[in-house]
């Protein structure tokens, strides 16, 4: 071959990010028409055409609408929406009933992460207000969180949105401080007269973030919402909503719209959920790594069930096997969800292991966790007591400045 110059290209040099896997979530919808695949059949959709095509009735366009300039403004194209469409007259309560909610959930396999319930009744449909919204959304909150429940217990947590339908004011809105609904928010506002709008961008919203960030984060800039879009809590513009009322919707855990005040536009109030501040997971990002958390834990540790292994002149399972359980759960979190803990100085996520720990010393923590006579003696009891704690991100929601001049040095 004769002398000459070679260029060649490379690719993968740009850390380009495809549709997490923590983004994957499930649509419950009470539309117009029947979508193309039928009411009460779960499906699949990825991206806006593919919208398009499942809700292609002429009579579902708010629909399309809502999914479009609200999961997908958000969620980047490729982002898996399950879909669950029932007759319009649908009420939220029953579309996350578990008879409905189950077959999206399913058609998933319990990869969904976060989820959205939304209605769109007839024009002449008149809700029945109570604790200032339509009463459909307080008892939807009832069925969400025992749906969630179900599925925390199959190892498949996850959190949903409520569509805040027919929200009044915020005087009268019920005050959820003090419940314990803590997989489930309230999205209160409309996008074009369209609260199923709101609502989905906040889904989409979720979607698109890391799952430890607040939805609200104000470095993720403005709500992608147009210039011209009317944006309203209730009935009123979300620029003329006081600054009392906003705060009566925070300390009574509603999500809503807030103006962004370094940049035009609006974000997030909070990522708050419907549970006591002194929850846990009274928000979002906690809830949804918490939710991560059990899934690879319980995967990394149903290979060893019914393991056989070796134990100590006591009964007791071997320190060197206790320390492989132990190495074991800290290398899968710190492998799947860097990024969402704290990390250690070592560059590691935070996650403190006790196998197996001493019953005396450790007696406070057996009893939290509701057992009584722990035995170690693995021959007699087979079991293995594994306590795991993971450190969260913090969040800066509250930064005081204290400002002033000064004659001399400080």
């Amino acid at each position: 071959m004769r002398p000459g110059v070679s260029v060649n290209i490379s690719n993968g040099n740009l850390g380009l990010q495809g549709p997490s896997e923590n983004g994957i979530s499930v649509l419950l919808v009470a539309a117009p028409a029947a979508p193309t695949a039928g009411y009460g059949v779960a499906f699949l959709v990825s991206n806006i055409a593919e919208v398009k095509t499942a809700f292609a009735h002429a009579d579902n366009a708010p629909v399309v609408t809502a999914i479009e300039k609200g999961f997908y403004a958000k969620a980047p194209e490729g982002t898996k929406l399950y879909v669950l469409a029932m007759a319009q007259a649908t009420t939220l309560a029953t579309l996350i009933g578990a008879a409905n909610a189950e077959k999206a959930l399913m058609l998933a396999g319990g990869s969904s992460r976060l989820m959205a319930v939304v209605k769109f009744p007839s024009n002449v449909y008149a809700p029945t207000i109570a604790n200032g919204f339509d009463e459909d959304v307080d008892a939807a909150v009832t069925a969400a969180q025992t749906l969630a429940d179900t599925w925390k217990a199959k190892n498949k947590g996850f959190r949903a949105f409520i569509q805040g339908f027919g929200f009044t004011n915020a005087g009268a809105a019920k005050d959820y401080s003090a419940a314990t609904s803590r997989n489930v928010g309230i999205v209160v506002g409309s996008l074009a007269d369209s609260t199923a709008t709101a609502t989905l961008l906040a889904l989409g919203t979720a979607a698109a973030v890391a799952p430890q960030q607040n939805i609200g984060r104000v470095k993720n800039g403005s709500l992608p919402i147009a210039a011209a879009t009317s944006v309203k809590i209730g009935a009123v513009s979300a620029d003329l909503v006081s600054s009392a009322d906003l705060n009566t919707l925070h300390t009574k855990r509603y999500i809503t719209f807030e103006k962004n005040e370094i940049a035009a536009g609006y974000v997030w109030n909070d990522d708050l959920m419907l549970t006591a501040t002194t929850d846990d997971f009274n928000n979002l990002r906690n809830g949804r790594v918490i939710d991560n958390a059990q899934r690879v834990v319980y995967a990394a540790y149903y290979e060893e069930l019914k393991d056989d292994v070796e134990v100590d002149e006591n009964g007791r399972m071997d320190i060197i096997v206790e320390k492989a359980l132990e190495t074991k759960i800290q290398a899968a979190i710190d492998q799947q969800m860097r990024g969402q803990l704290a990390t250690k100085k070592d560059g590691t996520s935070d996650v403190t292991v006790l196998v197996n720990p001493d019953t005396t010393a450790y007696a406070a923590l057996y009893a939290k966790n509701n057992i009584v006579s722990p035995n170690l003696n693995l021959i007699q009891s087979e079991t293995v007591y594994l306590f795991i704690f993971l450190k969260p991100k913090g969040c800066l929601k509250y930064i005081n400045i204290y400002l002033g001049l000064t004659a001399s040095s400080i």
